[in-house]
Parts: structure tokens; C-alpha cells; sequence
């Protein structure tokens, strides 16, 4: 089963963290602590923000002119003027991206956004379409947080999905490194497990659900191109270790005999009109003593449609 082989591969873990990755986590960490206040901040009023961390009075803070621009079924164009009134020292800038007019932490999305002579720009993708998003500048400096008026846009309703022969539910042949080729079907995974299903993401063009791929209950969402007839699933999680933590689904290659992981480059798979999708080196890594601990990595995976 898929749990003993993960709690095998958890007791001989390998770390394959390159100096550049390092360097890379160092910069992350240190942008999560430091967004970790602006994220609490964003569920309160923001008058008690000012309140209780803000060092000045709010008139001294930055001020905004925030406006939204090329709106479409699945992106828009975000825009902040700054105006300075004293603080001077912006030490991060960004907006707040939310379907909730509260802006709760679990339907918000916080982009950095470095501003460029006081302007900022920010084209916000794979949005769903007839939806209505609710966005916010901010900026953050020594002297506390500074938030805009917050607005509102509605995204345009989308075209119609045109490779619907991909919904329906399929099997899962793992072409795996450590364990060989594992038959979901034929191993009789799915018939305790359930399951993998594709269908549409409401509202969208060409984003499409993913259920119970890995086998372990999660959804991921794929991007297809109907020209290409291809499908790209950015880093995400498939499941989750009680130690390691969140097991995220990246893309992997192999140079001079060491697993390298592409942290920010997204798994590809391809299709075809008989709703045969091949996904191409993916593995499921989690974040673990400072390194990527590996609990599979497939060469390809095969996911055949059933009969229904």
C-alpha cells in the first residue's frame, strides 16, 4: 500500500538540497516571519492594527490610489499609486487578494509586490470567472502597516471548457523509481481508496479538479492548454506526513546522479482525445530537517480513463 511505502521512504530519507536552494529557504523564512503579522493582521480591523503595532499616527503612513485594470474571465491587472507623508522607508509592499470583503486568512491571497517608483502593478492569474474579488494594497515599513480603501471587481463570465472527454474517473499507473510500475487498478488500491476524478473548477475556462491523485483524499488543480493538449499542475500539496509535514507535488530531474527538485516550475503531463493523460517526472516531496525528503518519484504516470 501507498502508506507503508511512504512510511519506508520517511526512514531512509534523502536530503538532495542544493546551495541554492539553501539560500533560497534563508530568503523565504525570512519573508514568512515577516509576512506571518501582515497575514494575522488581515483578519482584524484594521484601525486596531494601527492601534496596536503602528509607531506613528496613520496620517504619517504612506496613503494610497488603488484601481484594477484588463479584467478578464481569469486575470486582472492591479494597480497602487503611493503617496509618502513622512515614512519614507517602504520596507515591503504588496496587495490583498480575497473572495471574502473580511479578508479571512483561508480566502486570501498576500502578494509582495516590490513598487517601482512609488507605483505599483500586479497581474493577478487564474482567477475563476463570474466571481467577485475584493483587493487592497499595503505597504509595511519600520513604522507599522499602512492599508489602502479596499475595492472590488468582478471577473467575466468564461468560455466554455472545450476537452470535456477529460472529466470522468481513472486509474493511476505509477511508473515509480524506488518501486517500479504500481497498478492502482490491479493492486485493487482504488476499490479501498476510491477513486481518482477529474472534473471542471466551477466558473473557470481551462482549470480542471484533480481528486485523489497520490490516493490520498487531496484535490490539485491543473491548467490546461487545449492547443498544446497539455496540462501543468504548479507545486501543491497531495497529502501530508504527521512528522514531515505537508507532501507537495513538484517537478524532478537527474543530473550527474543527483535527484534535482524544480522548486518552482510546474509538473507537465500531456493528453490525448481519448482522455489518456501521461504526467512526466513528478514526485511527492515534503520540507523536512532542512532538506526535501522524497516519498516517491515517478518517471511517468499513466492515468487511464474507465469505462462508464
Amino acid at each position: 500500500m501507498r502508506v507503508n511505502r511512504m512510511i519506508n521512504i520517511f526512514k531512509h530519507k534523502l536530503i538532495v538540497m542544493k546551495p541554492e536552494i539553501n539560500r533560497f529557504f534563508r530568503l523565504l523564512l525570512s519573508a514568512v516571519l515577516q509576512l506571518s503579522a501582515i497575514l494575522w493582521l488581515s483578519s482584524c480591523e484594521e484601525s486596531i492594527d494601527a492601534d496596536k503595532y503602528n509607531k506613528v499616527s496613520e496620517d504619517q503612513l504612506p496613503g494610497f490610489d488603488v484601481d484594477v485594470d484588463g479584467i478578464s474571465f481569469d486575470k486582472a491587472q492591479l494597480r497602487a499609486d503611493i503617496t509618502l507623508h513622512g515614512d519614507m522607508n517602504i520596507l515591503e509592499s504588496g496587495f490583498f487578494v480575497s473572495t471574502d470583503k473580511n479578508f479571512s486568512e483561508a480566502l486570501t491571497n498576500t502578494i509582495m509586490v516590490e513598487h517601482d517608483d512609488l507605483v505599483l502593478a500586479y497581474w493577478v492569474n487564474q482567477l475563476v470567472g463570474s466571481t467577485e474579488y475584493f483587493y487592497k494594497a499595503y505597504t509595511y515599513s519600520e513604522n507599522g502597516f499602512s492599508f489602502s480603501e479596499v475595492k472590488s471587481f468582478t471577473t467575466d463570465e468564461p468560455p466554455v471548457f472545450e476537452d470535456t472527454y477529460l472529466f470522468g474517473t481513472y486509474n493511476q499507473i505509477d511508473h515509480s523509481i524506488r518501486y517500479g510500475i504500481i497498478n492502482g487498478e490491479e493492486s485493487g488500491y482504488w476499490d479501498t481508496h476510491g477513486h481518482m476524478t477529474i472534473k471542471q473548477v466551477e466558473n473557470t475556462y481551462n482549470q480542471i479538479e484533480v481528486f485523489n491523485y497520490w490516493g490520498y483524499g487531496r484535490t490539485i488543480i491543473g491548467v490546461v492548454d487545449f492547443e498544446n493538449k497539455t496540462i501543468e499542475f504548479s507545486p501543491q500539496e497531495i497529502a501530508a506526513h504527521p512528522d514531515a509535514g505537508a507532501i507537495k507535488i513538484y517537478k524532478w530531474s537527474m543530473k550527474d546522479g543527483n535527484m534535482q527538485i524544480h522548486l518552482e516550475e510546474n509538473v507537465i503531463a500531456s493528453y490525448d482525445e481519448q482522455g489518456r493523460i501521461e504526467v512526466v517526472m513528478w514526485g511527492a516531496f515534503a520540507y523536512y530537517n532542512n532538506g526535501y525528503m522524497p516519498f516517491d518519484a515517478c518517471s511517468i504516470t499513466e492515468l487511464i480513463k474507465k469505462e462508464e
